[in-house]
């Protein structure tokens, strides 16, 4: 009979310390995924504040070129528009043939 307590209580310990082992595994586990959760939300947050920077960036470049290709539209408009008056100005009779010329034009393929 004294077989049996001892391989009992042996039995007992073994399980005791499987069941330590266990909670002790558990608490770490537990730890790990706290510490794997503060790690993704640093992550989230870090990448927004880098895609909103990025995005604001890009938004300003982008800015900053239309603006640079209005400037550049407009400086060629104004030179064609400098140019016509110019044109106009040395040949008047040319440039009013060429009005009526372009009316009759316009008007012919309205009636179509």
């Amino acid at each position: 009979m004294a077989t049996r307590t001892t391989t009992k209580s042996n039995g007992t310990k073994d399980i005791e310390e499987a069941a330590k082992a266990a909670g002790s595994d558990y608490d770490s586990l537990k730890d790990d995924i706290s510490q794997l959760r503060a790690d993704l939300q640093s992550l989230a947050s870090n990448s927004g504040k880098y895609i909103r920077e990025r995005t604001s960036k890009e938004y300003d470049r982008g800015v900053e070129r239309s603006k640079e290709y209005a400037s550049k539209a407009g400086d060629e408009a104004t030179k064609a528009r400098d140019y016509i008056e110019t044109k106009v100005r040395d040949n008047p009779l040319a440039s009013i043939g060429i009005a009526f010329g372009t009316g009759v034009l316009l008007a012919a393929l309205k009636r179509k």
